[in-house]
């Protein structure tokens, strides 16, 4: 007997008795793969392998990572900004931006 034949013999049996009909089969499909998929990524926060699982993809795909320490293992200098000049110290009509030519 399959899903639909024993969904029938319900639809039959819950008339006799005058009360409601159950749900189709795979009605609820939908609703519990959602909420599956919830509990997993709930899973995974709680067990910390998101931020490990975001370094995997971002490696795969080759995407910067986006948090401001580079990643452990890695050399990477950071660049240096750009010196400030005191507006005394600078001559007259230039920009405080040496890569600035106007």
């Amino acid at each position: 007997m399959n899903a639909n034949q024993q969904h029938m013999l319900d639809l039959y049996r819950f008339a006799q008795h005058d009360e409601p009909a159950p749900p189709a089969p795979g009605t609820g499909d939908l609703r519990a793969l959602r909420a599956f998929r919830t509990w997993r990524r709930f899973q995974a926060v709680v067990d910390e392998r998101t931020a490990a699982r975001r370094g995997r993809w971002a490696v795969l795909f080759g995407r910067p990572r986006t948090s401001a320490a580079p990643a452990a293992g890695t050399s990477r200098p950071v660049p240096a900004a750009a010196p400030v000049v005191p507006a005394a110290a600078r001559p007259a009509g230039r920009s405080a931006d040496p890569r600035c030519r106007a």
